[in-house]
């Protein structure tokens, strides 16, 4: 009996010593070294497990799983799945990609497809309040600058202390500032009232409950994951908006991105090669490239801005229409007071100069 129990053991610890040897060797025919560090051939576990699923399912051929275990270690040797995770959770990467795609799949130039890709970023952060108008310094209204002055120069911190260093922070470095306190708030957009205003600041914070995937806020219409990794509001700041690790994407600031990304690609495809391709470059061992006229950019580039902004503010407008008539309906007290401010100047907007309460003004909201 002890002579079977020690050749099972002397087995196990010889196909451990096997698997191991197998994996080593297969972490290192996946590793390769290139100027911007280690790379793996394999790709991520994840890819690399989907052509083991593929194989298998169309070849009948397993893969051994030292193969996998190689794979895995290249993974995290080379932070490919982390790096695919950043790449897929960083809004503005997430948008400069669908450019590249739209530029690829409408056939645009080299350089009107990278003005397309790194471009889209920037509208969508526009549009969706992260990034604001140069004449404001690049800071969205209702928020403070990311590097304002000191307190004694403005107290409110809304000035920037340098336009270049506000527009790096906020484009390259993807910042954000704090929002304003709601009476400095209103007076840059008097369109949010101070209930919607005081559901997002509860909606920026939200996490989900201890235990749970995913928290749901029917009064507030939000949701938070574990974490606060991934927030969604259908009110917003009149705007539904999703948030992924803390980055706004609004649904009118989405649609504007797309309307104006399907511009400049229609555009694009209407235009006549004579324009699109109207000068050949050779590079050595590369196939000709065609460079268009610098009118052709500038055209494709001012039809994706300015259909992205006009259906920009006008989706931003009919959500803030919609989430008025709510506010009207769900609390008109609090509707009048976000519009006129205190109960004499209600009474005298609607004209009943004499009423004593909030109540009584609150039948003449239309």
């Amino acid at each position: 009996m002890q002579g079977e129990i020690s050749n099972y053991l002397s087995s196990g610890f010889e196909a451990i010593k096997r698997f191991g040897r197998a994996a080593v060797n297969e972490l290192h025919e996946n590793l390769y070294e290139t100027r911007y560090g280690f790379q793996t051939r394999s790709g991520s576990i994840g890819e690399a497990a989907a052509q083991a699923v593929r194989l298998q399912n169309k070849a009948g051929i397993s893969t051994p799983p030292s193969v996998l275990a190689g794979a895995l270690g290249a993974d995290i040797a080379t932070d490919a799945s982390r790096r695919l995770g950043w790449k897929w959770s960083n809004v503005p990467r997430m948008a400069g990609e669908l450019g590249k795609q739209v530029a690829k799949v409408t056939g645009m130039d080299p350089l009107t497809g990278a003005v397309v890709a790194t471009g889209t970023p920037a509208v969508l952060m526009s549009l969706s309040g992260t990034m604001g108008s140069p004449l404001e310094g690049f800071r969205p209204k209702g928020y403070k600058a990311v590097a304002p002055k000191s307190k004694e120069e403005d107290p409110t911190g809304r000035e920037t202390m340098s336009v270049p260093v506000e527009a790096a922070l906020r484009y390259f470095g993807s910042q954000r500032s704090q929002i304003l306190p709601y009476e400095e708030f209103k007076k840059e957009r008097p369109d949010v009232l101070a209930p919607t205003y005081r559901a997002y600041r509860r909606y920026e914070y939200a996490k989900a409950k201890p235990g749970e995937l995913v928290t749901v806020n029917p009064e507030d219409q939000s949701f938070a994951t574990v974490g606060g990794l991934v927030r969604g509001t259908a009110r917003g700041l009149n705007d539904p908006e999703i948030r992924v690790k803390g980055f706004p994407v609004t649904a009118s600031g989405a649609i504007g991105t797309a309307a104006g990304l399907g511009a400049a690609s229609s555009l694009y495809k209407a235009l006549p090669q004579s324009i699109t391709k109207a000068k050949s470059i050779k590079i050595p061992g590369e196939p000709g490239t065609f460079v268009p006229t610098t009118g052709a950019t500038l055209g494709v580039l001012a039809a994706g801005l300015g259909t992205a902004a006009l259906v920009g503010a006008a989706t931003k407008k009919l959500f803030a229409k919609a989430e008025e008539q709510r506010v009207k309906k769900e609390n008109p007290v609090e509707y009048l007071k976000g519009k006129h401010g205190d109960l004499a100047s209600a009474a005298q907007a609607l004209g009943q100069p004499q009423a004593r309460s909030w109540q009584e003004l609150t039948p003449l909201i239309k």
